[in-house]
């Protein structure tokens, strides 16, 4: 009798440390599996700072403010930009970074850059907090050659204090000879990386023309190009591209197709 209930003692707790075992191989697949987890990024424009935060700590996010521009159209203090974009798949403790819109305009010395490169001058004053506005060329001995800088149709003298997120256009050198560039393939990229191409190409944004399913500043943040013109090909240097940008996924397929028919 007494080996009888050693036994069933032994099993009884054999029992127990299966079970236990097996509770916590659970609890860590569960906890594992949470890695393979995206988590869609949400919407924060239009947010103040604060609502920004408790937004992301109900969706297991963090938020950073890495930047601050003024948009006279926007809420002061409110989300303006985001990164990564909205609807982006992230992973669980993501910092995503946020632009706010000033509550006053800042002022921002104008760097001197006449006769400089213009990738170089691109990259410079968008440090700076500038934004780029329009390429245009006269003639110069130099093709490409940074010769002036505009403001709202007035030149720009280097030193003068502009509010940051002011709108630069940029006067080039055009050479003595042909100035063609080939236009940049655009179908399928974001606005964002449409404008850093086109900008790259030495050409420029004539409109963006955004189709019924993009109703909100959000939409046009996360749309994308399903059409341009000039589709291909070269074109003088500071021509203009029209962009066609939707949020339909079948208008692409519906692309591919006529390009494949023909």
């Amino acid at each position: 009798m007494s080996k009888l209930k050693f036994f069933l003692l032994n099993l009884a707790v054999a029992l127990l440390l299966v079970t236990g075992i097996s509770i916590y191989v659970l609890h860590w697949l569960k906890d594992y599996t949470r890695h393979n987890i995206s988590i869609a990024v949400p919407s924060f424009i239009n947010l103040t700072e604060e609502e920004a935060h408790e937004l992301a700590s109900g969706h297991h996010l963090r938020v950073l403010v890495i930047d601050s521009l003024y948009d006279a159209t926007a809420k002061p203090g409110a989300v303006v930009e985001q990164s990564p974009a909205i609807g982006s798949p992230v992973k669980e403790n993501r910092l995503i970074h946020l632009t706010l819109n000033a509550r006053n305009p800042e002022k921002i010395s104008f760097p001197n850059l006449k006769n400089a490169a213009y990738r170089q001058t691109i990259q410079t004053l968008e440090t700076k907090g500038f934004r780029i506005g329009r390429i245009s060329y006269e003639p110069s001995e130099y093709k490409n050659l940074v010769l002036r800088f505009q403001h709202q149709g007035k030149a720009i003298q280097a030193g003068e204090l502009l509010r940051k997120g002011a709108i630069i256009d940029i006067v080039l050198g055009s050479g003595y000879e042909n100035n063609f560039v080939y236009i940049p393939q655009l179908r399928g990229r974001t606005l964002k990386e449409a404008v850093q191409l086109i900008r790259n190409a030495y050409l420029n944004i004539e409109k963006v023309i955004p189709d019924g399913s993009i109703t909100t500043r959000t939409d046009s943040l996360r749309a994308f190009i399903y059409e341009q013109y000039p589709a291909s090909g070269q074109i003088q240097a500071g021509s203009f591209i029209r962009l066609y940008t939707t949020l339909k996924q079948e208008k692409f397929t519906v692309s591919d197709s006529l390009m494949v028919t023909e």
